[in-house]
């Protein structure tokens, strides 16, 4: 399996930009907004604006205008986009399996529990 540079992957999209992506194919059925971008990312309002242009240049996205107010873009992610995410999706669950195999539940838990702790720290 072949990784992609840390910047870029084959769809052309950046690793933020594919978590955007990802954030808005998983919630098809709720209405987002860059706002709420901007709140699960923890990023400013321009840095969202600018991965949105970005996802919308390259097909990923559409912004499509609230009647109750103009000002607001709801972002809809693309048939692109949910085909994209799906594929990446499947890369990344081949790689977890790569990743995981041959460790029993007990070690894999106890990874993820140090790895927790160890992210504790880090936010402290």
């Amino acid at each position: 399996m072949e990784l992609s540079p840390p910047s870029e992957n084959r769809h052309g999209i950046t690793e933020t930009e594919c978590l955007i992506m990802g954030f808005l194919c998983d919630h098809p059925d709720r209405a987002l907004y860059q706002r709420d971008v901007e709140e699960v990312f923890c990023i400013r309002r321009s840095t969202a604006s600018r991965f949105l242009q970005n996802l919308e240049q390259d097909g990923m996205l559409i912004r499509q205008t609230v009647p109750q107010d103009a000002r607001l873009k709801k972002l809809i992610p693309t048939e692109k986009a949910m085909s994209v995410h799906a594929d990446m999706a499947e890369k990344f669950r081949i790689a977890e399996a790569r990743m995981t195999a041959g460790l029993t539940e007990e070690e894999l838990e106890q990874f993820i529990a140090t790895a927790r702790k160890i992210q504790r720290n880090l936010l402290e």
